[in-house]
C-alpha cells in the first residue's frame, strides 16, 4: 500500500477542511463554522516552527486538552517522549515535499494524551496552500486506531461497563456492544430508542428512570439512578450516569453517559446488611478486635450482658474485657489462636467476661480470625454466650447429685469427697483426722409407731441439731436412712475426741413425741488408723455398731493399729 494513498472518506474531509482554512484565512472575521467543529475526527493545524494554530472540540476530547490550552502549544508534546527527538527531523521533511500522507495505517502510532498516556492513532497530514498567511501551515487529522476501539470494548466487557449516545431530536439511541450485552439483547434484532429503552427496564423501576431522564432535560444537570432489569429470567441491577451536550445557544441536544453492571456489589451490599443486622440483633455478644486486642466493635447483646455502654468500652481491650479462667490472668487472644484446642481455625472454650461492677460472668466463647494476607496480622471475632443461667442449673444438678434431698446435708457420695480432700490436707499439715459414724437409737421405733412422716421429721431435726454441734471447717452427712458421718479436721487425741463426742450424744439425744432418741458413735483416726478415706469410714461404722451392741448412747473411738 502506498504511503500517499488516502482513502476516500478522508480525501473529502481533507477537501473540505481545505477549503474551510482558506475561507478563515482570506476572511479573519468570520464565524469559524459549527460544522468543522462538531466533525467527530479530531483536526489539529500545525506551524512550521511546530506551534499549533488551531484545535477542534473533537482533538480536545481525545488528547485531554481544553481547546484553548492546544493552541500555542508546541506539537511535539503530542508526541510520546521516546520518539520527540526524530519528530522535528520528519516535519520539515514533510513540509518541504509538500505531499499529503496517510501515517500509521499498518501500525498505529501514538500521539500523547494529557495524562501521559499514549493513545493508538492513525494520521493524514495535508498541508494547506491555499493561505497566503501561513503558506507553510500542516493539516493533521487524527483517528483513534481501529485496534484501541476493539481494546476499549474488552475493557468495557471485562469491567461490566458499557456506554451510549443519544440524539435527542433525532431520537437516536446508540449503544456499545457491551450494553447490548448487558441487557440481553441482540445488535441486529434490536432498535435502540428512547422508548425501547425504557421497555427493558423492570417495570417497577420504569417511571423513576423516565423521571430523572426528564429531570436531567429540563435542568441540564446529570444524573446517577439506579435500576434493574430483567435479563433471562435473572434481576440484574445497573447504575446509570449521563452526560450533557448544549449547543452554543444552551440547548440540549445530545446525551451521552455509561452503564455498569453493579448486580454483584448489590448482592455483596444485602450480604453486609443482613451480617449488619445479624451483628446488632444476635443474642450472642459479638466482638471484634484488631491485630492489637483493641475493641473496634460490639453489640448490644455484649454491653447488655456487661453492663457497659458504647463509651465505655469504646477504648477497652481484650484484657480489660475478659479473663482466662485457667490462671484468672489477663486474655491473650493471640495465645488461645496458637493453641492445640483449634478446629477448623477456631478457638472454643470458657471465659470470663468483666462485668462493670467488677463481678465476673462465665461465657462460652468461640474466638477466630479475619482473612489476612500473610504478612499481615489478622483481626480477631469473638462470639461469646452467657451461660450463668445454665452454669446455675449445673450446680443445681450437682448439688443435687451431691445433696441429700431430705436434710440438705452432704450424700455419701460428695462425703467421700470431702474425707479424700480432708485427708490431703491433713497429711500437708501434719494433724490428726477423725471419721465419725453415727446412728440413730429410736428412730425406728418413731417410724413405726407414727409413719414415715414422723420419721421424715425426726431426721430433720437430728440434722439441724448436728450441724450446729460441729464446727464450720468439719463436714456432716447423711450417709443414708438413719445413719450420719462427720469429719473433724485436727481433732487433737483421744481425750480431746472423747470430750467431743460426748458433747455430741448428750446434745443430739432428743425426745419425739414420747420416745426417747439417742445417739450411738463410733470413730477412727489418720494417721492411725489409716490413710485410706473409704477404710477409715467403714472401721468407723463397725464401731458404731459396736457401741449400739453395747447398750447404745455411746461412743467407741478405734485404737492404734
Amino acid at each position: 500500500m502506498s504511503s500517499d494513498w488516502i482513502p476516500l472518506g478522508a480525501l473529502v474531509l481533507v477537501v473540505l477542511l481545505q477549503f474551510w482554512f482558506w475561507s478563515r484565512y482570506r476572511r479573519p472575521n468570520a464565524t469559524s463554522p459549527a460544522l468543522i467543529d462538531q466533525l467527530p475526527n479530531a483536526v489539529l493545524t500545525v506551524e512550521r516552527d511546530g506551534t499549533i494554530h488551531y484545535a477542534n472540540s473533537a482533538a480536545a476530547r481525545l488528547l485531554g486538552y481544553d481547546e484553548q490550552e492546544l493552541v500555542g502549544l508546541g506539537v511535539e508534546e503530542l508526541v510520546p517522549e521516546q520518539q520527540r527527538h526524530h519528530h522535528e527531523h520528519w516535519r520539515n521533511m514533510f513540509v518541504q515535499s509538500g505531499k499529503a500522507r496517510a501515517m500509521g495505517q499498518l501500525n498505529a502510532l501514538a500521539a500523547r494524551h494529557k495524562s501521559g498516556r499514549s493513545i493508538p492513532v492513525r494520521i493524514e497530514l495535508v498541508p494547506l496552500t491555499h493561505t497566503d498567511i501561513a503558506p507553510h501551515t500542516v493539516m493533521a487529522v487524527l483517528y483513534p486506531a481501529l485496534e484501541s476501539d476493539e481494546m476499549l470494548a474488552q475493557v468495557q466487557r471485562d469491567a461490566g461497563v458499557g456506554t451510549w449516545e443519544w440524539d435527542i431530536e433525532k431520537d437516536h439511541l446508540s449503544w456499545s456492544n457491551s450494553v447490548y450485552e448487558m441487557f440481553g439483547l441482540d445488535r441486529q434484532q434490536f432498535e435502540a430508542s428512547y422508548e425501547a429503552y425504557l421497555q427493558v427496564v423492570h417495570p417497577d423501576d420504569r417511571a423513576r428512570v423516565a423521571q430523572a431522564i426528564r429531570e436531567s432535560q429540563s435542568s441540564t444537570r446529570p444524573y446517577e439512578i439506579n435500576y434493574r432489569i430483567v435479563r433471562e429470567g435473572e434481576i440484574r441491577h445497573l447504575l446509570e450516569r449521563n452526560y450533557l451536550h448544549l449547543d452554543q445557544h444552551g440547548e440540549l441536544k445530545y446525551m451521552w453517559g455509561s452503564v455498569i453492571d453493579v448486580t454483584e456489589r448489590h448482592l455483596a451490599e444485602a450480604q453486609l446488611q443482613l451480617a449488619d443486622a445479624v451483628f446488632k440483633h444476635c443474642a450472642e455478644g459479638i466482638l471484634v478486635f484488631d491485630r492489637r486486642q483493641h475493641l473496634l466493635r460490639t453489640n448490644a447483646a455484649l454491653l447488655e450482658m456487661a453492663g457497659y455502654s458504647a463509651d465505655d468500652v469504646s477504648s477497652m481491650s481484650a484484657t480489660e474485657l475478659f479473663v482466662d479462667p485457667r490462671d484468672d490472668g489477663p486474655l491473650s487472644l493471640n495465645t488461645l489462636m496458637s493453641s492445640s484446642q483449634l478446629r477448623d481455625d477456631e478457638w472454643r472454650g470458657e471465659l470470663r467476661l468483666r462485668h462493670r461492677t467488677g463481678s465476673s460472668i462465665p461465657v462460652l466463647a468461640s474466638l477466630s480470625t479475619v482473612d489476612a494476607t500473610q504478612d499481615e496480622m489478622r483481626d480477631y471475632i469473638l462470639v461469646c454466650t452467657d451461660i450463668r443461667e445454665i452454669k446455675s442449673q449445673q450446680e443445681q444438678l450437682r448439688h443435687m447429685a451431691m445433696h441429700d434431698s431430705l436434710t440438705g446435708l452432704p450424700n455419701r457420695r460428695l462425703f467421700s469427697e470431702h474425707l479424700n480432700q480432708a485427708i490431703a490436707s491433713s497429711r500437708r499439715a501434719g494433724n490428726r483426722l477423725a471419721v465419725v459414724y453415727i446412728d440413730l437409737d429410736g428412730f425406728k421405733l418413731v417410724n413405726d409407731s407414727y409413719g414415715h412422716e414422723a420419721g421424715d421429721e425426726l431426721l430433720r431435726t437430728l440434722a439441724a441439731r448436728l450441724k450446729d454441734l460441729v464446727r464450720d471447717c468439719d463436714v456432716l452427712a447423711r450417709i443414708g436412712g438413719d445413719e450420719f458421718a462427720f469429719i473433724l479436721s485436727n481433732c487433737g487425741d483421744d481425750e480431746m475426741l472423747s470430750e467431743i463426742l460426748m458433747r455430741v450424744i448428750q446434745e443430739g439425744a432428743t425426745t419425739y413425741r414420747d420416745i426417747s432418741v439417742t445417739l450411738s458413735l463410733g470413730a477412727a483416726c489418720y494417721p492411725d488408723h489409716g490413710d485410706n478415706g473409704s477404710e477409715l469410714l467403714v472401721l468407723a461404722d463397725q464401731l458404731m455398731y459396736r457401741s449400739k451392741n453395747n447398750g447404745k448412747n455411746r461412743f467407741m473411738i478405734a485404737r492404734n493399729v
